[in-house]
């Protein structure tokens, strides 16, 4: 009765030991691969030969072929690799990169003429192929014999009767052996056979030659690129590597000089000047961006780009005017002639808001006029073919003046109309945030704390974290009575700040310090003592500020933005590099999940002298501006 059950199990088992024999067949190769590996790994090489010697009788690649002369060459073995070496060449024809290893291992037992005759016979047979010239001079590479590599690249270039193949290989085995001349040699006569490679030649240049310091290199270059600009005052590719050389080197008066010339040269009609102003404004250097716009200008009305050099020129003395803790009034009265003037001239039209914007603020931030900022950005506002976010954005600008002045509760219907006009937009959602800090400022807690709870879903990222931290501090500080005394002078200290009243608000902040000494308000009273020494441009203190939130607060919700502005202090107003990397590197590490990680990173990798990315604002200069 048993039997039959019996069988079909029997049979069942018998088959599945079959599959697992066939399938221990299969995995064998890959199991004596990881054995081999992990013995040359550990240096055990006469036990990798064993396992090698047996994959490669099975399956002969190059792989198998290199970790068993290199498992030879460790035991000395030389001449059982000079053995596996020739046989490896005459079953690959005859192949010249293994008469490099055959060199190689004369080389290592000490006759370096037998070893030099051994590479010169595999140059002589080489064939007249790129894949094959580059194989062998890999070969000759990986063995770190450059200078053979290299003069693989020339007689490669003789034999395929062409002079333009293989510059920027040999350009970087020059760089390499430290010969800069012939590298910058080779990467120009790249350009001059395929101008294509200029974004590669630009990365190589910027691996090898630091352009941040006084570097006798970038003089190589410099003296390299003005040689073959006069030798060939037509080609522009020179003339291209030169301007992005000297913005490398933060000259932007050498780039002016240069766009210039060739904007004359070759009829640009003012472009690459514009460009070139807008990253002098980046940079502040005022001179640069003003004389780029005024060379524009000066190409006459008709020329394209007058209306942009012309709101260009107010552009920049507006960013230098804003750059300054307290600029003469003077400089505030010409920018405010030259806001009017651009705007007489180009017409107060709504494709020119941005400058009615811009001299509204120089009047109700600078000038004390804010009847007289009111009334342009009410009078902006009510334009005819004004588009509808153009008009919200103006609405949201005047509302802070309101608030600027007092007038609290007619900034807030502004922003609550913004609010309702685009409530499923950034721009509605920055309208209620701002409307939620002016409850703030008033002393309606929980009012604002519910419009701040709606907005911590925001897509934006940045008004979510501020609605969230606003949020927050409200929980922390309010009483159970929804009273609370320390809270309210905080946020009087808050609005005196919007309202740029520094002297009062530190007032106030001292104050709540003195009344409150054990409130929770620690981290926030310091990060606004920071933002006011900002403002003032007391940069040293604000860091100092910032440094203690870090130092006494580690694990509040401040901590975060401290790493990150001190990066951003260190780096844009203290111009120490070094410093600035530190904190982003402390963000990165210990605030990992920071929304401003993605940024830090980005400023970290770019102090820290990575050039391969393809959007720095060098290249989207040299692409130019869109119209």
């Amino acid at each position: 009765m048993s039997r039959p059950v019996l069988f079909p199990i029997l049979r069942t088992l018998a088959i599945a030991a079959l599959c697992m024999a066939h399938t221990s067949a299969w995995a064998q190769p890959g199991t004596d691969e990881q054995l081999a590996a992990e013995y040359m790994r550990q240096g055990e090489f006469a036990k990798a030969i064993l396992y090698y010697e047996k994959l490669y009788d099975q399956q002969p690649t190059a792989l198998y072929y290199e970790q068993l002369l290199k498992a030879h060459l460790g035991l000395k073995q030389y001449a059982e690799a000079e053995k596996l070496a020739k046989e490896r060449m005459r079953k690959q024809g005859g192949d010249p990169r293994y008469m490099v290893d055959i060199g190689m291992i004369l080389k290592l037992e000490g006759d370096t003429g037998k070893a030099a005759k051994e590479f010169e016979k595999a140059m002589k047979n080489l064939k007249p192929d790129q894949g094959s010239i580059r194989n062998l001079a890999n070969a000759f590479t990986k063995n770190n014999e450059l200078d053979y590599a290299l003069l693989t690249y020339e007689r490669g270039r003789k034999l395929l009767k062409s002079g333009s193949d293989f510059f920027y290989e040999t350009a970087n085995l020059r760089a390499a052996k430290g010969d800069v001349a012939g590298m910058v040699s080779d990467y120009m006569d790249l350009l001059q056979s395929n101008p294509s490679y200029l974004q590669a030649v630009q990365n190589g240049l910027a691996r090898f030659i630091d352009f941040t310091s006084t570097d006798e290199r970038s003089d190589i270059l410099r003296t390299e690129l003005l040689r073959r600009i006069q030798r060939q005052p037509d080609n522009t590719i020179f003339q291209e590597l030169l301007i992005w050389m000297y913005i490398q080197r933060k000259d932007l008066t050498s780039a002016f000089v240069q766009s210039r010339a060739m904007d004359k040269r070759f009829n640009e009609g003012g472009q690459r000047l514009m460009a070139l102003g807008d990253m002098a404004v980046n940079n502040k250097d005022w001179s640069t961006a003003s004389k780029c716009y005024e060379y524009v200008v000066a190409l006459g009305a008709d020329a394209p780009w007058y209306g942009a050099a012309r709101i260009g020129l107010v552009t920049a003395l507006d960013a230098q005017v804003r750059d300054q803790a307290d600029p003469p009034r003077e400089q505030l009265e010409q920018l405010r002639q030259q806001y009017e003037g651009t705007l007489n001239e180009l017409g107060r039209t709504p494709a020119n808001v941005k400058l009615i914007s811009g001299l509204a603020r120089l009047k109700a931030y600078y000038l004390d006029d804010t009847p007289g900022a009111v009334t342009l950005l009410q009078e902006a506002i009510n334009m005819p073919g004004l588009g509808r976010k153009e008009q919200a954005q103006l609405k949201l600008e005047l509302g802070d003046i309101q608030v600027l002045e007092g007038d609290i509760w007619d900034a807030s219907l502004l922003y609550s109309q913004v609010d309702l006009d685009f409530k499923q937009d950034i721009l509605g959602h920055e309208a209620r945030l701002r409307n939620a800090k002016v409850s703030f400022y008033s002393g309606d807690f929980l009012w604002a704390k519910a419009q701040l709870d709606v907005l911590k879903a925001s897509t934006s990222k940045l008004i979510a974290n501020d609605a969230m931290e606003l949020s927050l501090l409200i929980t922390d500080n309010l009483g159970v009575d929804t009273v609370s005394p320390s809270l309210s002078l905080f946020a009087s200290a808050q609005l005196l700040t919007f309202q740029h009243r520094y002297d009062s608000a530190l007032v106030v902040l001292d104050t709540l310090t003195a009344r409150f000494p054990m409130a929770s308000l620690g981290d926030d009273v310091l990060y606004a003592r920071y933002r006011i020494a900002h403002a003032r441009h007391q940069f040293t203190e604000a860091a100092g500020y910032l440094e203690k939130v870090v130092e006494l607060y580690p694990n509040d919700i401040l901590v975060d933005n401290a790493m990150f502005d001190l990066g951003m202090l260190y780096e844009n107003d203290l111009n120490d590099k070094e410093q600035a990397k530190v904190w982003y590197e402390k963000l990165l590490f210990e605030q990992s999940g920071s929304i401003f990680v993605a940024v830090a990173r980005e400023r970290y990798r770019h102090l820290r002298g990575d050039h391969d990315n393809l959007n720095t604002p060098e290249q989207e200069f040299l692409n130019g501006p869109t119209p």
